[in-house]
């Protein structure tokens, strides 16, 4: 009995030990530490824009031949507009309106030399006899005529641009304006008849293709240049002039006009052109802002031109002018008697070649 009490007593005793340890508890597993997020990486530094070099700053002498504010003075400036802010400013203009620096012959020369850089006007034929082509009589009858044989891109622009370099000239654009016709401060004698006789005594510009169309249409010429004669129309040394067209006359002296036959004896064209040696001098980027431009200045020209003939045609009206209404066949009466009696002469001054490829004769 007491054995078995104490063996009781034992097992109860191991028992209450066992209770008393139990089992270790399991320590909790550290957790393994987050993967550190990768560091951001520095934003890549934006590329800094690179300043354009457009070249060295340069400021260029700019002529022509209307007063400020014509159609013609507006366009130049747009011009110089066009290609200053295309250069980045580098290239700015200083514009010389109506003639200021010279008549247009003069101041081709002026340009040939370096004196002055650009000039938009008629191309002077006292540097070259090719250059009155442009204004020979009765090339074209029609603006879409005008435009096949005068444009740039035309058989004839391109020989301009090789006469010009020649001189020392860089090649634009041509500028196209009107039709011209004759303006007179008194009653021409049946003005609408190409074999009549005025015997008024008007101006001519120095090519004899004014000079032959003023003599076979009745006229006496005298040539003068165009920034002498509005004075000379004023003093009575003249009673008229051809060489212009109606925005011309208007734009000069619209006070002595009287009269406007619009006749079209002419295709007004005129050319801008640079100093080549300067041109050259310019940064590409620069001479590609000038042409472009020079080719916008162009194209929108042709794109007016035609309207504001008319428009200023009614401005002489306005100013109390009589402009005289030609019909279709009258007009290729004058047409015609220029090509029998002033053609002949035009041809050898200019080339008879250039004349041939021109007129298609």
């Amino acid at each position: 009995m007491k054995r078995l009490v104490s063996l009781l007593l034992v097992l109860a005793m191991v028992f209450a030990l066992t209770a008393c340890g139990g089992a270790k508890e399991e320590a909790p597993k550290a957790e393994a530490p987050a993967a550190e997020a990768p560091a951001a990486e520095a934003p890549a530094e934006e590329a800094k824009e690179e300043a354009v070099d457009y070249g060295k700053e340069v400021k260029l002498m700019l002529s022509h031949i209307r007063p400020e504010g014509s159609p013609a003075d507006i366009a130049v400036k747009a011009f110089a507009e066009e290609v200053t802010e295309a250069t980045g400013g580098t290239v700015k203009f200083d514009i010389y309106p109506a003639s200021q620096l010279g008549d247009y012959t003069t101041v081709m020369e002026m340009v040939m030399v370096g004196d002055v850089d650009i000039q938009v006007s008629t191309v002077s034929t006292s540097v070259d006899k090719f250059f009155g082509i442009a204004n020979a009589a009765y090339i074209a009858s029609t603006w879409t005529e005008a435009k096949e044989k005068f444009a740039t891109g035309s058989a004839l622009s391109e020989v301009y641009m090789e006469k010009m370099n020649d001189y020392g000239l860089k090649y634009l654009c041509m500028y196209p304006l009107y039709f011209g016709g004759i303006a007179v401060g008194v009653e021409p004698t049946d003005p609408t008849n190409p074999d009549a006789k005025s015997g008024i005594k008007i101006r001519v510009p120095s090519m004899v293709s004014f000079e032959k169309t003023a003599e076979a249409f009745g006229y006496l010429g005298t040539p003068l240049p165009s920034s002498e004669t509005f004075t000379a129309w004023q003093t009575g040394v003249v009673e008229g002039a051809i060489g212009m067209g109606a925005e011309g006359y208007y734009s000069n002296m619209a006070d002595l006009v009287k009269y406007y036959l619009p006749i079209n004896d002419h295709f007004e064209c005129w050319h801008a052109y640079m100093n080549l040696e300067k041109f050259e001098s310019l940064s590409e980027l620069q001479q590609e802002a000038i042409m472009t431009a020079a080719a916008n200045m162009e194209a929108n020209r042709w794109e007016v031109a035609e309207a504001e003939t008319a428009e200023y045609e009614q401005k002489l009206r306005d100013k109390g002018a009589v402009v005289v209404e030609f019909t279709d066949e009258q007009l290729q009466a004058f047409g015609a008697k220029a090509q029998t009696e002033v053609w002949p002469h035009v041809a050898p001054e200019v080339g008879e070649d250039y004349f041939a490829m021109v007129t298609g004769q």
